[in-house]
């Protein structure tokens, strides 16, 4: 008879943290992995074992192994246990230290508390379902559209009745069938500056970006360039540096719209994670839907992987659209999500995701704020934030020290039109990371701030 094999690495499990005690364990263990103290091919031990051996609860030691094995570190074998993965390529490590790198450009969202029941139920009930005979519409699942509708009725305040939605692959499907029908082959896009480097490079592949510039209340309305027929902005929560735009800017850029005959955009992730009890309706719940649109997906919610994203268009386009629309989702992702949608398992990971990222924008504020030559930006919703430094500290120096101790972070110039001038700062993204990850990320952060000589605030 084989007897599982003992834990051969220390765990220590703190039961006064904030952290559930299943994702300290699911960090601890996954570093082990990482850093190869849980060799490849061993057995790991039993959940029974595991549980007695810490003194947790069996549910713990369960709920550990199954993100891991979600996450392909370890897999079971049918009678015989659990065990190590072998790595599918050398792990990125410190010739020094050992440790793995910690990415803070990494836009994903947090797998703690995925809802796994959930998910694999939708598409197991989607699989049942015959597929149409004569084809999916183009637009996409009538039940489908309805659903988002909805969605976007409770959590963006818009009045829809489903007719404005459509359904397409990925975002940048939508974004290209709104901005070639709005303005032609080459629209001239106002962006507002800085902004997600990733929407920047998809809205630059369809037309023509022009910055538009922001200050601490969003983007400047005042200064839309006269040339362009679409107005992108993020009045929510402008990523980076987390500015909201007031209702009077809102009120006049769907003035702007109605006056140019312009479409003003909103993408649906902006201030997805912010206080609900809050929030400002969003330009599209305060324009007429001739003149605004939004774009979406679930990536920020539930995973980047799922190929299904949405669009709010305006009723003169939809015509037009309904013309170039692509080979849209297969038939089986369009009826998982309208499941997860229909039963709330969608607003419930928007709440759940909420209140995971509240302590850890906490930690970061308690790291970040105590130093007075800094500015720290963004850090009271999302997941996550920019660090505006001194002009005698050079982001590009912070960002190499960083690198050096195994920490990734993204320069806030990237982040900026190549035509404008860059900011003097780092962009931090933490939603992925698990408590262990954050704090060590935050101590190799405050080292290089200390060795840069900025000053901490003292106790009185």
């Amino acid at each position: 008879m084989r007897h599982p094999q003992r834990l051969s690495v220390p765990i220590h499990l703190e039961r006064d943290l904030p952290e559930p005690l299943q994702d300290q364990l699911t960090a601890q263990l996954r570093r082990a992995i990482v850093r190869g103290q849980l060799a490849p091919r061993s057995r790991m031990p039993s959940t029974r074992t595991l549980s007695r051996v810490l003194g947790i609860s069996r549910g713990v030691a369960l709920a550990a192994y199954e993100r891991l094995l979600a996450e392909g570190y370890i897999a079971g074998r049918h009678g015989s246990g659990t065990y190590v993965c072998a790595p599918a390529g050398p792990a990125p490590r410190s010739a020094d230290s050992g440790e793995p790198l910690i990415d803070l450009c990494l836009d994903r969202p947090s797998t703690q508390g995925f809802p796994l029941a959930a998910w694999r139920a939708a598409w197991r009930r989607a699989g049942l379902h015959r597929p149409p005979l004569g084809g999916l519409p183009p637009t996409g699942l009538p039940a489908l559209r309805a659903a988002v509708a909805s969605h976007l009725r409770e959590a963006r305040g818009l009045d829809l009745d489903g007719h404005e939605v459509i359904v397409t692959p990925a975002p940048v499907d939508a974004l290209r069938l709104i901005l070639r029908a709005q303005g032609g082959p080459d629209p001239v896009i106002a962006l507002e500056d800085p902004a997600p480097p990733k929407l920047r490079a998809a809205l630059s592949r369809l037309g023509t970006v022009l910055p538009l510039p922001v200050d601490g209340s969003g983007a400047r309305t005042d200064r839309i360039p006269a040339a362009c027929d679409i107005v992108v902005v993020l009045p929510e929560r402008g990523d980076p540096l987390g500015t909201r735009m007031p209702l009077e800017r809102r009120l006049a850029l769907t003035q702007w719209a109605r006056d140019s005959g312009g479409l003003v955009l909103e993408p649906a992730f902006d201030g997805l994670f912010a206080a609900a009890p809050d929030r400002l309706p969003g330009v599209p719940a305060l324009g007429d839907t001739w003149s605004t649109a939004m774009v979406g997906s679930f990536a920020e919610v539930l995973t980047p992987t799922l190929r299904l994203a949405f669009a709010v268009v305006p009723r003169r386009l939809a015509g037009e659209i309904e013309q170039f629309m692509p080979a849209g989702p297969s038939i089986t992702s369009q009826l998982a999500v309208t499941d997860l949608l229909r039963s709330g398992c969608v607003a419930a990971r928007v709440a759940e995701l909420s209140a995971q990222y509240e302590p850890k924008r906490a930690l970061v504020r308690q790291a970040l704020e105590a130093y007075p030559h800094t500015r720290l930006l963004g850090a009271r919703t999302g997941a996550s934030a920019t660090l505006l430094l001194p002009v005698s500290v050079p982001a590009p120096s912070v960002a190499a020290a960083l690198q050096a101790r195994r920490v990734q972070v993204c320069e806030l110039a990237a982040y900026h039109h190549p035509d404008a001038q860059p900011g003097n700062g780092i962009v931090l993204g933490f939603g992925h990371l698990d408590g262990v990850s954050l704090r060590r990320a935050l101590h190799a952060l405050t080292r290089t701030l200390d060795e840069h000589r900025l000053a901490r605030r003292t106790a009185a």
